[in-house]
């Protein structure tokens, strides 16, 4: 993995970064991001349509409070002021003392409930930018941001700047045809997951989106909704998919193991091997999207 920015200044006066100082330091320098970049939410006095600005931003509180289980009186005071500055302020930033990963779901919901309102796309691709620069400077906080062109951007998982690469590449290839919608959405779940995952229970819900999107690959690709993964290795199907015989027997191999886990006659298995599933999958995806593409 590359160096996190400032890595070899510390180094060199014999100190390390301390993951969980990098931590904070990540929640504490993108609360003033957010601040920033969504100004027209924060303080919609100093904008024209500031009134449509307060309705969207009593709207966008209302939202991330329920799906976060907040009170939403809890953010508003008595004179007419920014509650979402008071609910950022207090549970998406360095004054949240819970774990990074439920920092980064608060996180996500905002940028989820965000891009529902196109009034303020804009500012919602400036946060994601300055996201994207931030985590890019420190990969070892181990996540990634995509941006999509309509929909909101996602927080993800990376082990390696390859990982990264090959997860953003198999996302962009997903959203440029609807006919993979399904495809996305189960691949981006299981992505999800394991960006938390702690336990063999979530690893295993990990391989179980992975097999759904391998799934509806073969569905989307076949027109047949009866076709799925397991006629991968099928003369016909595997040939429909573009796959060649030592293909088609890697990819029946990487069914069978997926299977086992599922059904629990695999019991040993790791967050490693999840890695492996997803980077798989995406392998399989990216080439049978190219590979279909070219064919037309």
């Amino acid at each position: 993995m590359n160096n996190n920015t400032n890595q070899d200044l510390y180094s060199r006066f014999g100190l390390k970064l301390n993951i969980e100082s990098v931590r904070v330091g990540c929640k504490k320098y993108l609360k003033g991001e957010i601040i920033d970049a969504l100004g027209p939410i924060i303080s919609p006095s100093v904008y024209q349509d500031s009134t449509k600005l307060w309705e969207l931003q009593s709207a966008i509180l209302d939202e991330v409070c329920r799906q976060l289980f907040f009170d939403i009186d809890d953010w508003y005071g008595t004179d007419y002021s920014s509650g979402l500055k008071r609910m950022i302020d207090g549970e998406i930033s360095d004054r949240f003392s819970g774990s990074f990963e439920e920092y980064l779901l608060r996180l996500q919901v905002l940028l989820n409930v965000v891009a529902e309102h196109d009034f303020v796309r804009a500012e919602l691709d400036q946060l994601a930018k300055r996201i994207e620069k931030y985590l890019n400077d420190f990969p070892m906080l181990g996540v990634t941001i995509k941006i999509y062109k309509r929909k909101a951007p996602q927080i993800l998982p990376t082990t390696s700047k390859k990982f990264e690469t090959d997860i953003k590449n198999t996302l962009g290839l997903l959203e440029t045809d609807e006919r993979f919608e399904h495809v996305l959405s189960h691949f981006e779940n299981g992505l999800k997951e394991f960006l938390t995952a702690k336990t063999q229970a979530h690893y295993k819900d990990v391989i179980e989106d992975m097999y759904t999107a391998c799934d509806e690959l073969v569905k989307s690709v076949s027109g047949k909704r009866e076709k799925g993964f397991k006629h991968i290795s099928d003369k016909t199907d595997s040939k429909a998919l573009g796959l060649n015989g030592h293909q088609k027997e890697l990819f029946k191999n990487l069914r069978n193991w997926m299977d086992e886990i599922k059904h629990g006659t695999c019991k040993e298995f790791n967050r490693d091997d999840s890695e492996m599933v997803v980077s798989m999958t995406g392998s399989l995806i990216r080439f049978v999207i190219l590979r279909n593409g070219q064919k037309k």
